[in-house]
This record gives structure tokens, sequence and C-alpha cells, in this order.
């Protein structure tokens, strides 16, 4: 009889057989599968193309069906030289999904010119100021001075990927940043740094370069296709049309192995929001700097977090790159011997000086020759930073050997050729200027691409949009049968002024305390958007403002619209408007004060703890505590930017004015609203604009204070 015996989700095979020959012949297929997946794995590792986790978990069914490992894999990198265009082809077997086209022309999405990264006499001081003693500066001695880099010179050539390795704390990560003029805030930087033999400042390097972060930060409620479109927008030329960027856009995920992915949400680790994988998200971080088409590009611990596997395929992609003639630069730490092999050189760091730069392979002769040799089938990534690694306990003999190192390089031939290199450079060697000229876009588009994604953040979160609908008609209801149909008699002084009071505190604590984690949550992705030129703090912060209108209007319409009336104020429509504009207002100047608490700390935690002490002053004179004329002299400042007393002084304006009341027995406290409003040390003349005008004011300045906490926060 016939029987099918499914060996991959993709692949059936069909077999006739006879129960005397079934063993036989069943043995015989899975042999002739597994020799043939062997051989797709090791094309697809020899063109290093990045493949994505499907087909990891596809490679892992096979060996587990074959009841062994495939092998060891060739990871030769001889045919990454070519530079035609080359389209693999992968057998029906495997989805569409995995198809991975090689780069076009030189291996390069578009032209560029090539960089030449050279440093001279580079050195990085720090100072660690001495402690605070009963809040006093300890002036006995002056601060600490470390030397984090120490007069280090080297250059990297197009079409070299360079790993920087070093143990911890030796300065790997302080080299890198300090070459990319990143996080030096607090560092005294000296030496040059010279693009194709010219000085090059922060600025111009930025046009030029790209640096990819070991954290991943994105916005994990887009899609993978809407966070590239929000990159293109932002930093390609705003006179390239929308459907060429899309196109580019496409060429990219499609060459990074991306394109099935397209469609998903980026997602947050943790779960929070369930998205792409984490070597796609690293993927996706490359892609983003890619779309400029930088010659120069830093890369941070590219590997971190990730598997062995996707360590490797994010490797190989970087590798490609350098043969496509770009400039790379990536920190490592303690890779594996196979990831060791895919660098064309390496920069060995510790106690803040070179110890080795050169070809990969080099530094084992090197080692050698210096009397540390690198141990037989020993990884030689290990032996190095074992070697140059300060160990608790043996510091000095271990500080002993790095400077027999260092002594040793600066004799050595190795180090000959770098300050030859350097010097050929600096002489005029390859002095072609890249071009860095490109128009940032419009601050109209800033602000539309920024609302944009901040829209899309909302509504694929609905969570978020309910609860607070939800909050406002539970306290709208609660507000409106605690004091159900209010009469205007005697007591309204009290029921009234209560009630309006109680409103204005819940719209003040509802918008700080949400606004006080607005910005944090996204201060990462603002600060690496910021500092690659995307958009400046002005055009993100109006785009904050123009996706807080809806709940600025909304959210008190709702309230007042269910407890307005049920409470009996003021039976006129134009009262009601009035009413909800005062709500408005309130919830504008709250939202302005938790934007510059939470750009002031940029710590959640921190802005939530300081909310309450810094509202409850305008709390205590917001007008309902206390008379007016006895206020203390020295909070009369306080009184006057309350916008707690603004709000409440135009709800009872507005509730008050010409409001006649009822007196069935004497003594009669109140005959009118004017009374009440003498009573709380209100002027009856007063109109209710001023108020509103006030309170628009205070949110105004708010916003201004907040941006620039904003603006010193993103240039750290």
């Amino acid at each position: 009889m016939d029987e099918v015996i499914a060996l991959k989700p993709c692949t059936a095979i069909k077999i006739h057989h006879k129960v005397s020959h079934q063993m036989q012949r069943l043995q015989g297929v899975m042999v002739n599968i597994r020799e043939d997946k062997r051989s797709l794995i090791d094309s697809l590792v020899t063109e290093q193309v990045v493949m994505d986790d499907s087909l990891l978990e596809d490679h892992e069914d096979s060996t587990s069906a074959g009841g062994g490992g495939v092998g060891g894999l060739d990871r030769s990198t001889d045919n990454c030289n070519s530079a035609a265009h080359v389209s693999i082809d992968i057998p029906p077997c495997l989805d569409d999904s995995f198809k991975v086209e090689a780069l076009d022309e030189e291996g390069r999405f578009d032209r560029f010119a090539k960089v030449t990264l050279s440093w001279v006499d580079l050195s990085v001081e720090s100072k660690i100021e001495k402690t605070r003693v009963c809040c006093k500066q300890n002036t006995d001695h002056e601060p600490d001075i470390i030397n984090i880099l120490k007069g280090v010179s080297g250059i990297v050539e197009p079409g070299q990927f360079m790993a920087i390795m070093g143990a911890s704390g030796a300065g790997k990560t302080t080299l890198l940043n300090t070459l990319a003029f990143r996080n030096e805030a607090k560092l005294k930087v000296s030496g040059a740094i010279n693009v194709n033999g010219r000085e090059m400042e922060r600025d111009g390097l930025k046009m030029i370069s790209a640096y990819v972060q070991q954290e991943d930060y994105f916005i994990g409620t887009m899609t993978v296709q809407e966070v590239m479109m929000f990159h293109a927008n932002l930093r390609m030329d705003r006179k390239i049309p929308s459907y060429r960027k899309e196109e580019k856009v496409l060429n990219i995920l499609s060459k990074l192995g991306l394109l099935k992915v397209k469609h998903s949400l980026v997602g947050y680790p943790g779960g929070l929001v369930r998205g792409i994988s984490g070597g796609e998200r690293k993927r996706l971080s490359v892609a983003t700097e890619l779309l400029m088409d930088p010659p120069l590009l830093f890369i941070d611990e590219p590997t971190s977090g990730l598997d062995s596997f996707m360590a490797e395929s994010i490797v190989t992609l970087m590798g490609k790159l350098a043969k496509a003639n770009r400039t790379i630069l990536c920190t490592i730490h303690q890779p594996t011997s196979e990831l060791f092999a895919l660098f064309d050189r390496v920069c060995l760091v510790s106690e803040g000086e070179i110890v080795f730069m050169g070809e990969s392979q080099a530094a084992l002769n090197y080692f050698a020759r210096a009397g540390m040799p690198c141990p037989t089938n020993y990884n030689p990534a290990d032996h190095y930073i074992f070697t140059l690694a300060i160990r608790p306990g043996n510091e000095e003999a271990c500080r002993a050997t790095c400077q027999k190192l260092i002594a040793y390089y600066k004799r050595s031939d190795d180090y000959r050729k770098v300050l030859e290199s350097i010097g050929r450079t600096l002489d005029g060697f390859n002095r072609k200027e890249p071009n860095p000229d490109r128009i940032r876009s419009s601050t109209l588009r800033q602000v539309g691409e920024n609302f944009k994604r901040s829209f899309l953040n909302t509504i694929r979160n609905p969570a978020y949009t309910r609860t607070r609908i939800v909050q406002t008609i539970i306290v709208g209801l609660l507000c409106g049968l605690a004091y159900y149909d209010t009469k205007n008699d005697q007591t309204v002084a009290q029921n009234k002024s209560g009630v309006l009071f109680n409103i204005v505190v819940y719209f003040t604590f509802g918008n700080v305390f949400i606004q006080t984690m607005s910005i944090p949550l996204e201060l990462p992705v603002v600060k690496r958007e910021y500092q690659n030129g995307m958009y400046t703090t002005v055009p993100y912060f109006l785009s904050k403002i123009i996706a807080e209108l809806p709940y600025l209007i909304g959210l008190p319409l709702i309230n007042l619209g269910i407890c307005y009336f049920m409470i009996g104020l003021k039976n006129s429509v134009a009262a009601f408007f009035v009413a909800v504009l005062a709500g408005v207002g309130i919830s504008w100047a709250s939202t302005g004060l938790g934007w510059f608490l939470s750009a002031w700390t940029g710590d959640v935690r921190i802005a939530g703890a300081l909310t309450a002490p810094i509202i409850m002053p305008f709390f205590l004179f917001g007008g309902l505590y206390q008379y007016d004329d006895s206020t203390p002299i020295y909070f009369v400042p306080v009184k006057y930017i309350s916008w707690i007393r603004y709000g409440f002084d135009m709800l009872m304006i507005n509730e008050f004015e010409g409001l006649e009341l009822e007196c069935d027995h004497e003594p009669c406290f109140f005959k009118n609203g004017t009374d009440v409003l003498y009573r709380y040390g209100i002027d009856p003349g007063t109109l209710w604009w001023p108020n509103m005008a006030a309170l628009w004011i205070f949110g105004v300045v708010m916003c201004i204070f907040a941006w620039g906490c904003l603006l010193c926060r993103v240039r750290r």
C-alpha cells in the first residue's frame, strides 16, 4: 500500500514500498535529504547570507531527525569579494520569505565616498569629584583624574572590519564612543580624529557615519516597515519622492532578511508587546542606519543578548557590508572562535592603551613572538582577553604583563605599519572628501512624522485610552451622585464650592501623574534619534502637544457632561461650555507641569515621588481652604502662580455670578451668589476669561521649561 512520510513541514515523500524493503528504502531517502540540507546550509553560510530564526529551527529539526549534528560548517569567506549582483534561489521546500538577495553593484545600495578613519595620540580623562560631607563639597583634595585612554593611535581603512576587544574596563567602549563623538559628557578628550587625512568635528562625522547602539531602542507598537519609513522620511533628502524612499526601504529589508516580518510589530523586550525576535531587532537597528548608506559604521556590542547562531549571522552581515568598501568598527566581548575568524582586523586594548592592532590572524604570531603563545585548540579571543585581564588578587603581575605587551607592541613592525599608514593618510592619500550634503526634513515634516507615530502608538494601545475614558466616566458619576441635585439654599456655598474644587483637583492629578510617565518612557528613543539628526526637540514637543489635544478637550467634556447637570449647576448652555473651557485649561496647565517634572527628572519613579509635594503648596492656596487675606506674605507668590486657584476662581465666577439663593429661615448668611464669591475672596466683578488666560500661560511656561530640560538631556 501507499504511505506518506512527512520528513519536513514543507517536504513530503511518497514512498511505495513492500514490507520486506521498507526500512532499507526509508533510511536511504533520509540520508539523501540530510545531505541536501547540509549542502544548502553550507552554501548559505559561504555566500554570507543572513539566515533568520525560522531557518535555524529547520536546521535543528534536520539534526534531530538524523540523530546527530551536521558537522563542521565551512566558514570560508572567499566568495564574499564578488561584486556582481547575486541572487540565491532557495529550493521549494523552504518558504519564499527565506530568499535573501546579495548586495548590488560593488556591494552597495548606492555609491558613496570611501572613508579612512585615523586617530593620533588620542587621550581621554575623567574627573571623579570628591563626596559631599554635610551638604558641603570636600575641598581638601583635588578631584581624582582617571586616564581612560592614554595617547592611542590607529587607523581603519575602507573594506576593513575591525573588532575592538579587551577585558572589562580596558577602555574599548570609550575608544569607540570617542571616535564616534558619543557620550563625551564630563570627559576631557585630546588628540586628533581624522577622516581621509583631515581633522573631523562632531557635526561633520555625524553626516557620514552611523552608530548602532548596544540597546535596540524602538517604539514597540510600530511595525518594522513603519519604523523604516519613519527613519527614511526624516533622514533622507526631502527632495527624494516618497515612492523612492519606500523602494529603498523594501530593498534594505530584503537584503537583511527582514522582508517577511515587515508587517510585524517590533514589540518590547520582556513581552509587554510581543514582536520580532532579538536577532531581527538587531538587524533592524542596522537597517535603520543603512538608509543613508554611511561609509563609516560604528557598532557597540553587536552580539549582545543573542544566541551563537544569530550572533554569527550578525557578524557575517557586518563583514559583508565591510567588503562593500565600508569602514566598520565594533566592540565585542569575548567572541567565539568562529566569530573571531570573521573579523579582518583586531584592536586589543588594555589599561587604556593599545596592545596590538593588525590582522586577526597576525595576532597569533604577535603573541607567540611576545612569549605568550595561544595554546593549541584554544579560542584565540579567550586567550587574548585572559592575558590582558587584570585579575583580582593578582593585579600587580597582570599589570606588569600588560605593560610588557604594550612596550613590545610599540617596538614591533605592526605598530610601525600603523604609523606609516596614518602618515600616508595625513600626507594626502585617499584625500577625496565624502559628500555629506543633504537637506534635513522640514520642521512641518518632523512634526507630522512624530505625530503620526504617536497616533499609531495610541490606537495600537487601546487600553491606555480606554482606561482614561472609563476613569473619567467613573469620577463624573461619583461627583454627580455625591452632590446630586444640590439646592441653591444656604448650604450651597459649601456644597457647590466643594464639588467645583474636587473637579479642579481631579483634572490636576489625573493629568500630572499620567504625563510624568510619558517622556521617561520615550527618552531613550528620542535621545538616539536626536543624536542621529532626525529631528530637533521642538518638533517632537509640538507633536506631543497635538497628540494630547483629544484628551485635553474630550475628557473634560465627558466628565462635565455627566456630572454638571446631575449636580444642578447653573442651568445654561453658555455656563456649561465655560465650565468645560475651565476643565480644558486646568488639564492643559497640569499636563505642562507633568511634562516638566518628567523631563526634569528623566525617571518615572522620581517624578512620581516629587509630584505630590510640589502640588501640595498650590493645593493649599487654591482658594478653598484659606481666606485670601490670610495667606502669609512669604506664600503670596505661590498663590499667584497656582493654576488650581485660577481654575477654581473661574468655575466659582461662572457658577455664582448672578445666582439667587433661597433663605427659608434666619439668619441668612448669603443672599445671592455675590456674597458667596466675597466669602472666598473672589472679586465678583472679575471676568472668567482672565483666569482662563492665566491657565494657558502657566501651561505654556511649563512646556517651555520641559522643552529646555529635554534638550539638556538629549544633548548629554
